[in-house]
């Protein structure tokens, strides 16, 4: 079933967000985020703006090229939730999960830090955006198969948000966002439990592995 009515008010949300119409949005749809990312020799250039560009082109390409169905919903309002267009209040409004479930840490992780990073935080540190884009990334493809590659991105993801959470610590940021990195920190501890798991095992991870240990640590702690 064609659900334009509802397609379009997806539309005017990304609309919205970007400041133009979707339809003049660069379909980078092929293209890496981190690669589109301006110079970081110039301090003054837009992280955030650059980020979010690739990210709204990237779902114009992917969802509005053509007619969205009913099907298309549930994969687009999690995405718009991942990639940090909408909070977790709206998500739910949008039927992103059960009023009686809870939002997977992973999906609010991955919320987060994509919010962090449109938001301006990282505006003339482009380094430290791409590690951080790259951290996405790596929670984002947690349920592929592992390689040599894969693992290392985890482990220098892991590494750079764990630094830079010190470094928050260190100098006295908004506990809030302090609380939100060590949550980060904690699923991406739950990933190489599970990738440990994977080598004895041989059951490959998925979000819903990860989010098991991800609660299981918890309960102990």
């Amino acid at each position: 079933m064609d659900i334009n009515n509802q397609a379009q008010s997806y539309q005017g949300l990304l609309n919205m967000l970007n400041g133009k119409a979707a339809s003049d949005a660069t379909d980078t749809s092929k293209q890496s985020v981190v690669d589109s990312l301006p110079d970081s020799s110039n301090s003054n250039d837009s992280v955030s703006l650059s980020y979010k560009g690739a990210k709204l082109g990237m779902i114009s390409a992917e969802y509005f090229s053509g007619t969205v169905k009913s099907s298309d919903i549930p994969a687009l309002t999690e995405r718009l939730f991942q990639d940090g267009f909408i909070n977790e209040s709206e998500y739910r409004s949008l039927g992103g999960v059960a009023a009686d479930e809870s939002t997977s840490q992973i999906a609010q992780s991955v919320n987060f830090l994509n919010d962090f990073i449109m938001g301006e935080s990282v505006d003339g540190d482009a380094e430290g955006a791409k590690s951080l884009m790259l951290a996405v990334d790596a929670l984002q493809s947690m349920d592929e198969a592992s390689t040599v590659e894969s693992n290392r991105k985890e482990s220098e993801a892991y590494e750079f948000v764990s630094g830079y959470t010190e470094l928050l610590k260190e100098t006295q940021a908004p506990a809030y966002l302090v609380t939100s990195f060590e949550q980060v920190l904690k699923v991406f501890e739950a990933l190489d439990t599970v990738r440990k798991n994977e080598l004895k095992t041989g059951a490959l991870a998925s979000y819903a592995s990860v989010q098991e240990t991800y609660d299981e640590y918890n309960k102990s702690s």
